[in-house]
């Protein structure tokens, strides 16, 4: 049986707007047909292909779900383009998109707190919940980054790892022992530092290049983890 990894609210409008965008490639293929453009195309089925079986592996648990939608879009590749193009499923895959919506009723629901998002941090888990609760990964992975930008800024007036354990002389309390507190610092500074990284790295992209809840989750639990040694600061 499915079992979601996200909101039923959130799966169906995956699954509404992968059909919506199936239906208009479909639409396409009368004029790849006239005009001979079967490999274009074959290129624009390929991407939504690809893009919807990344939906359903962010959306469901397991594999079924994943493989119902491979098995019934398999296109085989022949002697040319246009004889692949004339054993197009994109048909088949619309179809079956439709029955999951149909089955969405009988899928388990996502357990209440799956990955643990509860034990979060208080300030991430306040900030951030509802973006990853309405599927919008990227934007809380981001949010998760600014929360900790926002408290070394808080701390130090500096908003970076390296310039508030450096020029702002930023202290974490929390080392095992005396001997190894350097080791410590160093720790949670490069922590703040991978943190700064991440943010700019990800500001690049539309979507943060995050699409699976169980990534974003993790980016989550290190902010988290950041935010929870700052509680132990210093100056």
């Amino acid at each position: 049986m499915a079992k979601l990894r996200m909101a039923r609210e959130q799966v169906e409008k995956m699954l509404v707007e992968r059909i919506r965008v199936g239906k208009d490639i479909d639409a396409k293929a009368e004029l790849a047909e006239r005009a001979g453009g079967y490999r274009d195309w074959l290129h624009l089925y390929e991407t939504w292909r690809q893009q919807t079986i990344d939906a359903l592996k962010a959306a469901y648990e397991g594999k079924d779900i994943v493989l119902e939608f491979e098995v019934a879009t398999e296109t085989m590749e022949k002697s040319s383009p246009r004889y692949t193009f004339e054993g197009r499923r994109i048909r088949q895959g619309i179809q079956r998109l439709e029955d999951f919506i149909e089955r969405l009723q009988l899928a388990i629901p996502e357990s209440e707190d799956t990955p643990g998002i509860k034990s979060l941090h208080h300030e991430i888990y306040s900030r951030c919940h509802g973006l990853y609760a309405g599927g919008d990964y990227a934007e809380a992975v981001e949010k998760g980054f600014k929360v900790v930008r926002d408290r070394l800024r808080s701390l130090t007036t500096h908003e970076t790892g390296s310039e508030a354990f450096g020029k702002g002389k930023l202290r974490i309390k929390g080392a095992a022992a005396p001997h190894v507190d350097d080791d410590f610092q160093n720790g949670v500074k490069f922590l703040t530092m991978a943190i700064d990284r991440f943010r700019n790295e990800k500001s690049h992209t539309a979507d943060g290049n995050i699409t699976d809840p169980i990534r974003a989750y993790e980016y989550l639990r290190l902010s988290s983890l950041a935010m929870h040694l700052l509680d132990g600061a210093y100056i």
